[in-house]
């Protein structure tokens, strides 16, 4: 173990300049969901130029394995795709890997049209069928609903080829939030009384359409590069447990953890798991998640439904960080210290899947609970210090387009929106640390 300096560490961040160079301030919105990124709304996206210069820093030789621990919706693969390396990814939400792999294969768009045709087809000749749903679709759905869209779900089921099937499941597990009554900009699961709910025919074809278009383009640069074949490959584990790569055998990491406390993932995306857990013949073990809300809730990272303490947070930065939220609001200081061991184990095993000289880049902002300034950032470095990593570069940039709320309510230090009078900015900037094996 070597020798680490916590005070010098904070000094280093504290004397950071901004890089402007990695603010992308020209970035649009048509920019960040280019090719297949817009396939399905998920909080905190990282926008993909981060990954594509990361990539081009990082992975030279264009024959790099690269990693994402906290794969999300996919934008490392993506990116990692388009640039010809091969990767794999892991998220512990089903959700994640269903969209990631949607996004990551390329379809003829042929093909796609026509099993469009023939989806509408079967559309006009397949009624009343439906299948016993969990009471919380009664919940967040109408009857009326419900009913058109059981009735284009099972067209959607009809669809032989897998690839195509899934590419249509991710265009109806987008659709979900358009017709329920979620309120659409609400951050956490809210009821919209005023919501006038969208038709799910209407509503549905207008993105699959748009996901052919993206499809097409994706397809036709892939084809263009030579890399329609470039493996890229999404699985559902737990980041925080040994991951299936043998020691040594990834070149580079670039993934974006999720915050301290943040987003509950599982209840953001309880609409999908619902729907989907209703019909275990098709996704096996899915109901598991979604009659087991607690319990799903309990294994992601930063997560506020874990009770028991975990100490084994390896940092010095992290200890200080703990005892001042503990003197104001235990529960909060438990939760922290949860997060911060979790991240240690994740840290471990980033280190074990690198090569020698491998690099990691991680995307991480830090943040204010209760007045105690929370350095995500530097206790990463001391805890990847600690496990043997070596500083390559730290990079201060501004956060202008990450799709994430930069608000936090004063008093929960929960994440909030532009509506609630107790707001503050918390996510001005944010760092990406890159360390070498």
């Amino acid at each position: 173990m070597m020798q680490v300096l916590p005070q010098r560490i904070i000094s280093d961040f504290v004397h950071l300049k901004l890089n402007k160079d990695w603010s992308f301030r020209d970035a649009d919105r048509k920019e960040m969901n280019a090719h297949t990124h817009g396939y399905h709304r998920y909080p905190a996206k990282f926008i993909p130029h981060i990954v594509k210069q990361l990539i081009k820093n990082y992975a030279p030789t264009g024959k790099e394995l690269i990693c994402d621990p906290f794969g999300g919706c996919g934008t490392t693969l993506v990116e990692a795709k388009i640039s010809g390396r091969k990767s794999v990814g892991f998220d512990i939400n089903p959700i994640a890997k269903l969209i990631t792999q949607a996004k990551v294969t390329p379809i003829s768009p042929r093909l796609l049209k026509k099993y469009r045709e023939e989806f509408l087809q079967d559309y006009e000749k397949l009624k009343g069928r439906t299948f016993k749903h969990h009471a919380r679709i009664n919940y967040w759905f109408d009857t009326r609903t419900i009913k058109e869209l059981d009735r284009i779900y099972f067209c959607v089921k009809r669809i032989k080829n897998s690839e195509v099937r899934r590419f249509f499941l991710c265009a109806f597990s987008h659709n979900l939030k358009n017709c329920s009554r979620w309120l659409m900009k609400s951050i956490k699961p809210q009821v919209d009384p005023d919501k006038v709910i969208t038709k799910p025919l209407t509503s549905f074809l207008r993105h699959l359409d748009s996901m052919i278009r993206k499809n097409g383009d994706f397809h036709s640069e892939l084809s263009r590069l030579g890399r329609l074949k470039t493996s890229a490959t999404m699985y559902r584990r737990d980041s925080t447990k040994s991951l299936p790569l043998r020691s040594g055998s990834v070149d580079l990491i670039v993934t974006s953890p999720p915050y301290v406390t943040s987003y509950e993932y599982a209840d953001l995306h309880q609409l999908s798991l619902l729907w989907f857990g209703d019909d275990p013949n098709h996704f096996k073990k899915w109901h598991k998640f979604s009659h087991n809300f607690t319990e799903f809730r309990k294994k992601f990272i930063g997560t506020s439904y874990k009770q028991q303490k975990d100490e084994n947070f390896n940092s010095t930065i992290a200890k200080g960080i703990i005892a001042s939220l503990a003197k104001s609001d235990k529960p909060l200081a438990i939760d922290v210290a949860n997060y911060f061991s979790d991240m240690n184990r994740v840290f471990g095993e980033m280190h074990r899947i690198l090569k020698k000289d491998g690099k990691a880049c991680i995307i991480i902002g830090n943040t204010n609970l209760k007045g105690v300034e929370i350095l995500n950032a530097e206790v990463a470095v001391e805890q990847m210090a600690i496990l043997g990593f070596r500083e390559v570069d730290y990079i201060k940039r501004e956060v202008l387009n990450k799709m994430i709320t930069p608000w936090r309510d004063k008093k929960t230090g929960k994440f909030t929106d532009l509506d609630n009078p107790a707001r503050k900015r918390v996510y001005q900037y944010e760092y990406v640390i890159v360390m070498k094996k």
